[in-house]
């Protein structure tokens, strides 16, 4: 149909006689890939995707405070965790008792409980100092390098986690176990 010299578009039962887009995006296939056209011309375009800032991996760990008297209370908590389903069951006591030596270590132990739960139980055993950081570590980056999540991938922001009040007094028993014997 014409009017006036111009074409007349029917949209949706109603009558446009012009058509401006600024920004269309159609045939978006599965992988994000789609046509944009803009005034038009056409271009390819991709979605978006957010990617998370690897922060470097540290070799550094915590030091247990009693850690010259005896290891057995860290392999005691290594049990408890085993116990409670918190880290995997493949996890290396070897790689664990690394992760509290104080030595360099490139140990990872899979964490497989709630994020957190090893913020909290962490961030309770620095307040209790019964471990402590080196003088060139951060917190949360030695945790981050030395746990993974339940896909084995690095931990991110777990400084932003908030403590389970569910698992306080599991938490709190577990930390027990840590304190010397009187």
């Amino acid at each position: 149909m014409e009017d006036n010299a111009k074409i007349i578009i029917n949209v949706a039962g109603d009558y446009v006689q012009s058509k401006y887009v600024e920004y269309e995006i159609a045939n978006v296939e599965p992988t994000g890939i789609g046509i944009q056209i803009v005034n038009g011309s056409k271009s390819a375009i991709t979605t978006a995707t957010v990617r998370v800032r690897t922060p470097k991996l540290q070799t550094a760990t915590f030091t247990y405070r009693f850690w010259q008297k005896t290891t057995m209370p860290i392999t005691q908590l290594y049990q408890c965790l085993l116990q409670a389903k918190w880290i995997a069951p493949d996890t290396n006591p070897d790689d664990f008792l690394a992760i509290f030596s104080g030595e360099n270590s490139t140990a990872r132990v899979k964490w497989i409980a709630k994020p957190s739960y090893l913020y909290g139980l962490i961030r309770r055993a620095i307040e209790q100092e019964l471990i402590s950081i080196p003088a060139n570590g951060k917190l949360w980056q030695i945790v981050e390098s030395h746990f993974v999540d339940t896909n084995s991938r690095s931990f991110h922001n777990l400084h932003k986690q908030k403590e389970s009040k569910i698992a306080i007094p599991t938490i709190e028993t577990m930390l027990k176990i840590l304190q010397p014997s009187a």
